[in-house]
């Protein structure tokens, strides 16, 4: 797997929040758009997150783990009363709770906004810019053994490339786009795409038998 270095990425991208363009090959981000700065010739599907669409399927499962979180913190710090370690420790538990029912979804679509995706003849590319600093994961396609799904009516869907491996990962799935911490990080997954059957359907037409596709 490559480094997720800037001047590692072999591919010019519009960065989604400014509309800069990123130069492979001076590794810098510039606000002039030329001609020649396309995807390279390997690159076969281009993609972003639909801003437009916060909810995952098993991320329904979050929002009755936000209000227990939210209530279960109200009831300790009536029962606590005192200001001791454990009433601190509520009062982290209800500002967690606030930020995940009221604010989180806002937190989530901002961020968004910064991710694009790629695939290429090699690689599975996910790129995330923020401000000056462009992270860049890829997963070889050699390494492909699975790809989970979950599509919308309206063609809009999430696929997850080697995820989950078995029904111990649910616990991520719920978190993985909840916008907390760092759980995008742990999987290779195009969050809520435009044409996901479409693309779901190159990918079989592609990999054939070699790889599995289920429908989660």
């Amino acid at each position: 797997m490559k480094s997720n270095i800037k001047s590692k990425l072999e591919t010019a991208y519009i960065d989604r929040a400014t509309k800069n363009v990123y130069n492979p090959e001076t590794g810098e981000m510039t606000k002039e758009f030329e001609e020649s700065q396309k995807l390279n010739s390997s690159t076969v599907w281009t993609g972003e997150p639909n801003p437009k669409y916060k909810w995952t399927k098993y991320e329904f499962l979050f929002l009755p783990l936000s209000w227990f979180i939210f209530f279960a913190a109200i009831f300790w710090m009536i029962a606590l009363k005192e200001v001791t370690f454990l009433y601190i420790f509520a009062v982290l538990l209800l500002l967690i709770g606030l930020y995940c029912i009221f604010f989180r979804n806002h937190h989530k679509k901002k961020k968004r906004k910064k991710y694009s995706y790629e695939i290429t003849e090699t690689d599975i590319t996910i790129i995330y810019t923020r401000g000056k600093n462009v992270k860049v994961r890829q997963l070889p396609l050699e390494n492909l053994k699975y790809v989970g799904y979950s599509i919308r009516k309206n063609n809009v869907g999430t696929l997850y490339f080697n995820f989950p491996n078995n029904y111990k990962d649910i616990f991520t799935l719920i978190f993985a786009n909840s916008g907390l911490g760092k759980f995008d990080e742990q999987i290779y997954a195009f969050f809520e795409i435009d044409d996901a059957d479409d693309l779901l359907n190159q990918l079989k037409a592609k990999f054939g038998d070699t790889v599995k596709f289920e429908r989660l």
